[in-house]
């Protein structure tokens, strides 16, 4: 087994600790309220998910039954993806004094475009709900990553079905793409740590390389100098993220999209990482 064989592998076996439900497809009939309140927002912008779709490299036939036909059906999985991108586009304030990262680096995480982030990528689905999402590196030179989300980031009566806990999931995903891109190896039990160990009470731990508030110009998160001084996780990128959107997102977006982030947000920061951030959204910043 190759080095590509081998990380397709383990994304694929990595669980969450939610059942396994062989053969379910994700839940169609209603979205959560915070998907909901930011869709009031925009209330289907027709020039965005016709731009999303290909920022993203979503492709008709992965989405076909799954609302790539009816984009503003909020209940249908195509209209909750693209209302999380809305979300990470446009939803941050960027504050240099205050914002973790900039907009440009959670969209060159999240978007399939070729960058200093990843290589060329595409959104896919999956049925599965045993996993939140999985990354495929290609297999062949000219094949594309894939990003695959899962049914517990679409179904309302999952906690994590939400805007902000699906772009969270992009961010993730993403970072895996950037390990590849790179050739970290950040662990063997599905890209990460096997556990629990240390804080990290879960199979599949991250370290948290702390930082500063403004270490990092805007656009540069991608940056590493090959020691922990420098560096991101998987989950840190995700944890970021979330708390961007629970503390730095604009005043428009709708407290119950800060609220459900911020959630997600701390409950991982308690669960993955084995060094523990000791850190939760709201604490104050900078430092």
């Amino acid at each position: 087994m190759n080095l590509k064989q081998g990380i397709a592998l383990m994304s694929s076996v990595l669980a969450f600790g939610l059942a396994t439900e062989a053969g379910a497809v994700c839940t169609q009939t209603a979205a959560s309220q915070a998907d909901r309140d930011l869709w009031n927002t925009h209330g289907c912008w027709q020039d965005f998910f016709l731009w999303q779709y290909k920022a993203y490299g979503l492709r008709s036939g992965d989405w076909s039954n799954r609302g790539w036909n009816a984009a503003c059906n909020v209940n249908l999985e195509f209209p909750k993806h693209w209302n999380a991108s809305y979300l990470l586009t446009y939803g941050m304030e960027d504050d240099w004094n205050q914002s973790f990262h900039g907009t440009e680096d959670y969209r060159a995480t999240a978007e399939a475009r070729s960058s200093n982030f990843h290589d060329s990528l595409y959104h896919s689905i999956t049925d599965r709900t045993d996993v939140f999402g999985t990354f495929t590196p290609r297999f062949w030179p000219w094949d594309t990553d894939r990003v695959e989300t899962a049914c517990p980031l679409y179904n309302p009566n999952v906690s994590n079905s939400n805007p902000g806990s699906r772009a969270g999931d992009y961010m993730h995903e993403g970072w895996h793409a950037y390990f590849d891109k790179y050739n970290f190896d950040n662990g063997n039990t599905g890209g990460h740590r096997p556990g629990p160990q240390g804080a990290c009470t879960i199979n599949g731990c991250d370290y948290f390389y702390f930082h500063g508030i403004s270490k990092y110009p805007f656009g540069a998160m991608w940056e590493n100098n090959g020691t922990a001084s420098k560096f991101h996780s998987p989950n840190q990128v995700q944890v970021e993220f979330l708390c961007d959107v629970a503390d730095q997102s604009h005043w428009w977006i709708p407290l119950s999209v800060r609220q459900t982030a911020a959630s997600d947000a701390n409950a991982r920061a308690a669960s993955r990482f084995i060094n523990g951030p000791g850190y939760t959204c709201g604490s104050p910043r900078p430092w």
